[in-house]
């Protein structure tokens, strides 16, 4: 029988393209024949043949016994194959690794160095911890073999071991400290590979090594080596400071004399992050001129972000941003490198040259950096510039023409910026989101992740110490707007506490801040897409907030009552349609309070109109239904949030005062006009730090944490206690109250009579109750005469009966009030239940045009 060797399954796989599937199946089970046969030859070509098609991405755990027979065969060739299958498919859980211990123990002992080495391998692949813990000392007792290359992979096995069996660490550190003196370099390199990486996890247990690692790093002249030695110099510096005194030297030799970028970059690195650059001591550079350790480092990091490498730029500015933590007046000289950086096509590259570029700004720097960042928003895939007719569309022939050159910076600012400098679009034209991409397809600025660094960024930027670098807040202020529009991404929340916070901190900008709310609010586009949840609302919602708190700033305008009831109202969540109905009334009162001063008959009809139009947006916003069907005010306002239905009362109960008080054309100004608008400016509203409560000492004895009183019962489902049980005896019958339908009947039309339904189920209704001229009135008599009484009470009330035969009560006469007038918009609950005792106003004239009230 002729068995198919490893390269006649090559052969044939290459020959069987169209039917590779059938190929491989059939030739696995012939290798299931194969490995089941006594010879060893043949049974390791088979694991061979199993190992290229378990690359190919086949299992092949059905035949790990037989890779471990293949292990234990005596020729080196047949032995690795077995190591090689063992290294492919052996994992934790396989089952026969329990099988190997003596094995591999029997091959470490082994006088042929070729089986100890494919040993060594075999186990740093699949050692498990039983195997680490057996094996230890067998490998352990390795490193003392006659051939360099053994001792190397001892040690790389002993570190696999260790991560399996910790503690072995121990037994192990006094062989890697013998290990660093071996005279082969290959077996030193090793060693310091396996303490750079234990380092990692805890390096106070090799700062004994530092006086050899030292050594080393003066005496060698391997880079590999000397890497790892920098970098185990990097984790031990910080734990041992002393060490950054005696690294000085060495380290800023090899910085000028090196050529190799990627010990440039450790050395460079570890003089950083170990703080080595704070040593004062000078350093001689290339031309023999002493200058100072950091500004060294700072030069030889352009050669990085300036290199036509991506992967070296990319380092140079990591450690850029690492050096500018701790010595950033170094950096600001780099501002024009890295400024050029942010148009890298490369996005990892823009990200970190814009954590770094946002470090440098000064109140120099502030303005050219946030104008190139804008630019980087508008000139993308993402949005789209419309600006007015007057101005040309950016990508337009007319725009290629007239503003040629680089736009990201002067031609593009100068387009959309107004005569103070103050805005980039939002004083000109909108933005609007584009879903219609380039034939280029999106590049990096589309990307959000970066959108939302560069929107931080800006923030940053602007807000930093305080407005620290801030000389124009207006300038501030119209940034946040335009980014409202550029940024793309989900920033309302960042831009609406900013706008809130620089609003009320600075008064200076106020009333710039209130122009440009009033602007948002009046921007069609902008409003349709404030839903609940988005970055409009949010934004909207602060808006409102500002226009309706600092109106006064600005002439009173009717017109900003509607911007602050706009249609999608409905659409937002509670708090937000409260912002809005507060803000409108506050809005309300001042355009009464401003045309207050100068009355007129003409006055009088608008503010009669206005208050009207008030009236019936809100109606239509909050008190009707989706489908446009009105809904009684009592039940609207049930469905609304408490929030939003307490302030909707408020602004109704002021449009209803309004309405009386101007019922009747005057020649001056009601004084409520004046009244309402002192309700919401008694006080000025200033601003108060976050941490303003931690500094009020807490007095003595007050405890916060212990309840004031008891549990509040939940009485959300129990408005009035259930009536008492009434019994069959004292319940009238159903034929002696034949009166009751009609008596029901009549008293639904009452206006303030509650009406308990027909529900059939109900156990207590108010029908059954007995009649309040049923209840017998009894006269206490102490000579026993009480029951004469009661028999002469009852008889004196008799029914009569009319002549179709339905019974009557002689009843004594009660005078009925008429029911209230309607007013214009009528909300059940919104005022406490009148007197019906006491005589009610008649309806005036002039309010005829409600719905005439019930009789």
């Amino acid at each position: 029988m002729f068995e198919k060797s490893l390269t006649d399954l090559i052969q044939g796989l290459r020959a069987n393209k169209r039917n590779e599937a059938d190929y491989i199946q059939k030739s696995l089970e012939e290798i299931q024949s194969e490995v089941q046969q006594s010879d060893m030859y043949c049974k390791s070509t088979a694991i061979d043949k199993l190992n290229y098609l378990h690359m190919l991405g086949y299992d092949t755990n059905w035949a790990n016994f037989n890779a471990v027979e293949v292990m234990a065969s005596p020729r080196f060739g047949e032995k690795r194959k077995g190591y090689l299958a063992a290294a492919q498919s052996f994992h934790q859980e396989t089952d026969v690794l329990m099988l190997t211990t003596n094995l591999i123990r029997k091959d470490l002992a082994s006088a042929n160095a070729m089986e100890v080495s494919v040993a060594l391998d075999g186990l740093a692949q699949v050692a498990t911890p039983e195997l680490a813990t057996d094996l230890f000392d067998d490998v352990a007792a390795v490193l003392g073999h006659s051939r360099p290359f053994i001792r190397k992979k001892a040690l790389v096995c002993l570190y696999r071991l260790v991560l399996k069996h910790p503690e072995g660490l121990h037994a192990l550190a006094p062989q890697l400290r013998e290990r660093l003196d071996d005279p082969d370099p290959s077996v030193v390199s090793s060693a310091v590979s396996v303490i750079c990486e234990l380092a990692r996890t805890n390096p106070h247990n090799y700062l004994p090594l530092a006086p050899r690692l030292y050594q080393l790093m003066n005496s060698s002249t391997n880079n590999w080596m000397l890497i790892k030695i920098v970098k185990l110099f990097a984790s031990l510096t910080p734990i041992e400071p002393r060490l950054a005194k005696k690294l000085h030297g060495p380290l800023s030799q090899l910085i000028c004399s090196t050529s190799a970028m990627s010990l440039l970059y450790e050395c460079i690195h570890t003089a950083v992050v170990g703080d080595i650059i704070g040593v004062p001591l000078p350093v001689t550079d290339s031309v023999g001129r002493d200058i100072d350790f950091a500004e060294l480092c700072a030069r030889k990091l352009v050669l990085f972000y300036e290199s036509a490498d991506h992967n070296l730029r990319y380092v140079g500015l990591v450690t850029l941003a690492q050096l500018q933590a701790r010595r950033p007046e170094l950096v600001v000289n780099q501002y024009e490198t890295v400024l050029k950086c942010l148009d890298d096509p490369d996005l990892s590259i823009r990200m970190r040259a814009l954590s770094v570029i946002s470090g440098m700004a000064t109140r120099r720097t502030l303005d050219r950096t946030v104008k190139r960042l804008m630019s980087q928003l508008i000139l993308s895939n993402t949005i789209r510039l419309q600006p007015v007719s007057s101005l040309p569309i950016i990508g337009s022939t007319e725009y290629s023409g007239k503003y040629n050159g680089d736009a990201a910076d002067s031609d593009l600012m100068a387009l959309a910026t107004d005569a103070t400098g103050a805005s980039l679009v939002s004083a000109r034209g909108s933005i609007v989101q584009s879903r219609q991409l380039t034939a280029a397809g999106p590049g990096p600025a589309d990307s959000p992740e970066y959108r939302l660094l560069v929107v931080e960024a800006i923030v940053d930027m602007c807000t930093r110490q305080s407005y620290g670098n801030l000389s124009n807040f207006e300038w501030y202020v119209a940034v946040l707007v335009d980014l409202v529009y550029t940024a793309g991404v989900d920033v309302g929340q960042l831009l609406s506490e900013k706008l809130l916070d620089v609003t009320v901190r600075v008064r200076q900008v106020r009333e710039f801040s209130v122009r440009l709310m009033r602007q948002m609010l009046s921007d069609g586009q902008l409003v349709s897409r404030a839903t609940n949840g988005s970055s409009a609302a949010k934004v909207l919602c602060t808006a409102a907030y500002i226009l309706g708190e600092y109106c006064s700033l600005l002439p009173a305008n009717s017109e900003d009552i509607a911007l602050l009831l706009p249609k999608c109202l409905d659409k937002l969540d509670g708090d937000q349609q409260a912002t809005f109905i507060q803000a409108a009334i506050k809005v309300y009162t001042n355009w009464l309070r401003d045309v207050a001063g100068y009355w007129s008959t003409e006055i009088w009809e608008l503010v009669r109109t206005v208050t009207a139009s008030t009236m019936t947006q809100l109606s239509e916003l909050l008190l009707a239904k989706t489908d446009g069907s009105a809904l009684s005010g009592n039940s609207a306002v049930a469905e609304l949030p408490l929030q939003v239905s307490c302030r909707l009362r408020h602004f109704v109960e002021i449009t209803k005062a309004m309405s009386v008080a101007t019922s009747n054309p005057n020649e001056s100004a009601p004084q409520l006009c004046l009244e309402l608008y002192e309700l919401f400016t008694a006080y000025e509203l200033n601003p108060v730090s976050a941490a303003a409560q931690g500094k009020v000492p807490l007095p003595d004895g007050l405890d916060l944490d212990s309840p004031i009183g008891g549990p509040i019962p939940d009485t959300g489902h129990i408005m009035f206690p259930p009536p008492p049980p009434v019994s069959s005896e004292s319940r009238p019958r159903a034929s002696q109250s034949g009166g009751g339908r009609k008596q029901r009947r009549g008293q639904k039309n009452e206006p303030f009579y509650l009406d308990g339904g027909d529900d059939v189920g109900h156990s207590h209704s108010l029908a059954d109750l007995p009649d309040v001229d049923d209840i017998p009135v009894v006269q206490l008599d102490l000579g026993g005469q009480g029951s004469e009484n009661v028999t002469k009470t009852r008889s004196k009330k008799k029914k009569t009966r009319t002549k179709d035969g339905s019974a009557k009560r002689e009843r004594r006469s009660r005078v009925r009030t008429p029911s209230p007038p309607l007013a214009p918009v009528d909300i059940a609950g919104d005022e406490d239940m009148p007197d019906v005792s006491a005589p009610l106003p008649q309806p005036q004239p002039q309010l005829q045009q409600t719905a005439p009230a019930q009789q």
